[in-house]
């Protein structure tokens, strides 16, 4: 209901014109290659979009800003160029055809990005919507239509993806007729009956404008701006080698677990969220790590702290049949143990020191599992 009463707040569409009377369109094929052909004609555009996110973890986000947009058919990443910029935040995210730049303009300084699509995921970033130049239906298992007497509305199936319990996979595409163009697109997922959902409306746009060029080439800020340099991301520093700092948590099941109760037998956390793809991605290395090495004395707990995830969490562990005992841990905890980025691993050796630490799951962990065995 959400997506509809903002399109119409955009729009004045009459909420019955599109919900009572729908007009089915047999063919979204044919629907499909006409939005393809008028894309095919543009050259530049320059748009102000809002987009709203509801987050698997309950939250909502409104945030709206501006794109301008050079077609590049011959671009292999995103078939065009662009720089945009999100209302309230004074960065800017470039994308010149070859390299992707991160602005700040109040301290008028810039920094590469390692890869050119990493620039989607800046806050100027999150403004573009890559379907207004180039629809995307791959990977789909199936595609329905609708229309009224100003829009058809394409609808996107795509399967479920059951190793990490996503669910209901869809994009809606709503395509003004009168341009062949989209004007709102939304995503939809759901994940342990958890909703995401990420949709995205054209406020305001300029296509093809006489007066209007962007030379993504002529970078002025390459000039007049500073080089900055990101600080090298170092995983929990000073912990190594320290005794591991004491706690006591509940796990999943209610039972009480002490820190004073590892000493004689390594143990290693894995601190991880349901919401964490690189997390639940990793834990069946955990598990195996758990099942080859538990009877020759290794511990494994895993370790949640965000308490609004703690049902949806349980699930998880259930449907994927992870058996490492899990935890529910506290602000506390994730200071003690300097957790900034998850998934993150600590392993506490026989002694109760820290022998371990890595951000991100690391081919080395087996390794210093089995030092610590010895």
């Amino acid at each position: 209901m959400k997506f509809f009463v903002l399109f119409v707040l955009l729009y004045g569409i009459p909420w019955a014109a599109v919900s009572q009377n729908p007009e089915s369109v047999q063919d979204p094929g044919s629907i499909i290659q006409s939005v393809k052909k008028a894309q095919e004609s543009i050259k530049t555009i320059n748009y102000t979009l809002e987009r709203t996110d509801t987050l698997v973890t309950g939250d909502t986000r409104t945030m709206r800003g501006h794109a301008i947009i050079r077609v590049d058919q011959n671009d292999s990443i995103f078939g065009f160029q662009f720089e945009a910029e999100r209302e309230g935040v004074r960065e800017k995210s470039i994308y010149d055809g070859e390299t992707a730049y991160e602005t700040d303009e109040g301290k008028k300084t810039y920094i590469l990005l390692a890869k050119p699509s990493y620039v989607l995921m800046q806050p100027g970033g999150q403004i573009i919507l890559t379907d207004l130049i180039r629809l995307d239906t791959s990977g789909a298992i199936d595609i329905k239509c609708r229309q009224d007497d100003r829009f058809f509305y394409l609808t996107v199936r795509y399967p479920d993806l059951k190793e990490y319990d996503v669910i209901r996979r869809s994009k809606t595409v709503v395509i003004d007729r009168a341009t062949w163009l989209p004007a709102a697109v939304r995503n939809h997922q759901e994940t342990l009956g958890k909703v995401q959902d990420l949709f995205f409306q054209i406020i305001e746009i300029h296509i093809n404008e006489p007066d209007f060029s962007y030379d993504s080439s002529a970078q002025h800020f390459l000039k007049g701006y500073s080089a900055r340099v990101p600080k090298p991301f170092r995983p929990l520093p000073g912990l190594k080698g320290r005794p591991a700092p004491a706690f006591s948590l509940s796990s999943f099941d209610g039972a009480k677990i002490s820190s004073a109760d590892f000493t004689g037998r390594p143990v290693l956390l894995d601190f991880w969220e349901v919401w964490c793809g690189p997390c639940v991605e990793s834990m069946p290395k955990v598990q195996g790590l758990y099942d080859h090495y538990k009877e020759k004395g290794l511990q494994v707990y895993g370790i949640i702290n965000d308490a609004k995830q703690l049902a949806p969490s349980k699930q998880m562990v259930k449907n994927r049949g992870f058996n490492f005992p899990m935890l529910m841990g506290n602000e506390q905890l994730k200071k003690d143990y300097s957790v900034g980025a998850i998934p993150q691993y600590v392993l506490i050796d026989k002694r109760g020191r820290i022998s371990f630490v890595s951000y991100g799951y690391s081919d080395e962990m087996e390794g210093a599992v089995q030092e610590s065995l010895k």
